[in-house]
């Protein structure tokens, strides 16, 4: 069975640049899930009616062509992951390539005595390197920067072009003369190391890739330049080097604290009580705090020394928990229960789903009244669940205000649109497009008030839709597609969508119901001259009904999937 997602997947097979298809055939296969689940289902609907009906419906093997469709995604991943791998193949060959020209230029430069021979052999080594694509990133940088200085040199040595040159030769000494100023202005501007050193090596890019100067111009800019592009090493040299000795200040602090912990421990060994455990725990997060406050030592020393501070820490408070755990088991349960009801309520207090989530919250409430006390851990547990649920409930009550106040606004904008319509002229669908976008543009509108504010809106469009020469049937069509926009914008959208769908596919059951009595009811009829008059009359109903079906399936098109 032909499909025309398989097709289009084929066709894209086709194409020579794979990678470049790749969203498109992305998005055809969610299509096609979509189209088969939303397939497989009309057909389980279908031959359920037909077993209802007594009748057999030719079924179509979905599985055939799900297997068809994937044997061809197969081939695409396949073929996907080959132009991956000759992509990389190509750019590892432009690398060989460049590294070769690399080496025959280098041997130009040093070994090629004949100007001409020579110029003639390095026009034919750029045109090569310019069309040369893509190389590993990795390379790229140092294999740039080596061509540029053996294309340097290869300038400085071939002298006998010097009045070809000399228009390039002034704009690349302007150019060095700029950097070298943009050089100067860092030096003296740029305050922030890591910005100083990135915009550093930045600049001398640059000057790296700018062409060659007059020999004469050469000493006194380059000596410009490293003049200053080692003053900002210095400024950089320096700050590392107050860096390190403000960590080696940083170490001192941190011994002396280490040194303070531990004889402060050393007269705890014996805690007696809650109140003194509190009292010495106290004091030791003074001791963290005041650490964290200090910054880095030099890595080697802060490692051991940060080891040495957390073993003491964590040995003191291995003792507080040993301590604590026989005081804890009574308040055990009652803790982890309201534990569990906090992360339940963290879980919800972002929701927006107001009126689920409002009936769960209230639950946990009820619930937490009804749980022991906690001890020590009580008013932490209780602050804690107490303001997930007043974020919640302080978030619903802001929402549910601003929504009012803009839904009532909104309210009043579209009526009085309505009240314009008459004095619209409406000759065509487009025209009563227009007015349901901009009727729809208006925004939502309280739910209470919406059935009869589309019902003002349909009637005055209606009104003014008998007034041109479209058919009842479009007519019809254009008032549901604006009741359908109008029903778009609003809160509830998707229910609303879900209940005129409803409602249309009942209207289309009992239709066809009726069709099937009245066609079942014509057989019982002999043929004969009366009978002919009924026949005709009989038809003819028939015919009205298949035409209002066929409307209300147009209809059911025109609901958005929501």
């Amino acid at each position: 069975m032909e499909n025309e997602y398989i097709s289009k997947l084929n066709k894209y097979l086709l194409e020579e640049d794979i990678l470049s298809v790749s969203r498109e055939v992305s998005a055809l296969k969610i299509e096609f899930d979509d189209w088969l689940l939303h397939s497989e289902g009309q057909q389980q609907v279908a031959v359920i009616k037909a077993k209802e009906l007594g009748e057999e419906i030719e079924e179509i093997d979905y599985a055939v062509i799900k297997e068809s469709f994937y044997a061809s995604f197969l081939k695409y991943k396949e073929a996907k992951k080959q132009q991956v791998d000759v992509k990389n193949k190509l750019e590892a060959e432009n690398l060989k390539l460049k590294t070769s020209l690399i080496s025959d230029l280098k041997n130009l430069v040093e070994n090629e005595e004949n100007i001409g021979t020579a110029f003639n052999g390095f026009n034919t080594i750029q045109d090569t390197w310019k069309k040369i694509g893509d190389i590993p990133r990795g390379k790229r940088d140092s294999i740039q920067k080596e061509y540029s200085r053996l294309r340097e040199l290869f300038f400085h040595n071939i002298s006998i072009y010097k009045e070809l040159k000399e228009h390039d030769y002034k704009r690349n000494t302007q150019l060095k003369q700029n950097v070298i100023m943009k050089l100067q202005t860092l030096r003296n501007e740029c305050e922030q190391i890591r910005e100083l050193e990135k915009t550093l090596r930045i600049y001398q890019d640059e000057w790296e890739d700018i062409g060659p100067v007059h020999n004469e111009d050469w000493e006194g800019l380059k000596s410009s330049y490293w003049e200053v592009v080692r003053s900002i090493y210095d400024k950089i040299n320096k700050h590392y080097d107050q860096h390190r000795a403000s960590q080696q200040e940083n170490l001192k602090k941190k011994k002396a604290i280490l040194s303070e912990l531990e004889l402060f421990l050393d007269g705890k060994l014996e805690i007696q009580g809650q109140k003194e455990w509190q009292k010495a725990t106290d004091v030791v997060l003074k001791f963290q705090a005041s650490w964290k406050k200090i910054g880095f030592a030099p890595r080697k020393e802060n490692d051991v020394i940060w080891k040495e501070f957390r073993a003491l820490c964590d040995s003191f408070f291995k003792r507080k928990k040993e301590h604590y755990k026989i005081l804890d088991h009574k308040e055990r349960e009652a803790r982890d229960a309201k534990k569990a009801l906090i992360v339940e309520a963290n879980k919800l207090k972002s929701s927006n789903d107001w009126k689920e989530t409002s009936h769960a919250m209230i639950q946990l409430q009820k619930k937490w009244k009804t749980l022991k006390g906690a001890g020590r851990y009580e008013k932490k547990l209780w602050e804690e669940f107490r303001s997930a649920c007043d974020y919640f409930f302080n978030n619903k009550e802001e929402t549910s205000k601003a929504n009012e106040k803009q839904l009532t606004l909104n309210l009043a904008s579209r009526k009085e649109f309505i009240s314009t319509i008459p004095s619209l002229k409406i000759s065509s669908a487009a025209d009563v497009q227009k007015i349901a976008d901009d009727f729809q543009k208006l925004g939502s509108v309280p739910p209470s008030s919406l059935g009869g504010l589309l019902n003002e809106f349909n009637k005055a469009l209606k009104a003014q839709l008998k007034t041109s020469k479209m058919s009842l049937q479009d007519i019809d069509l254009l008032l549901f597609k604006a009741k359908i926009d109008g029903v778009a914008s609003s809160h509830g959208s998707v229910a609303q969508f879900a209940r005129e769908k409803k409602s249309l596919r009942l209207k289309i059951s009992e239709l066809e119901k009726d069709l099937i009595k009245s066609e079942t009811n014509m057989g019982y009829f002999s043929v004969s001259k009366g009978a002919e008059k009924l026949f005709a009359q009989v038809n003819k109903n028939n015919d009205k009904i298949k035409d209002e079906i066929e409307l209300l399936k147009r209809k059911i098109k025109m609901i958005p999937n929501e």
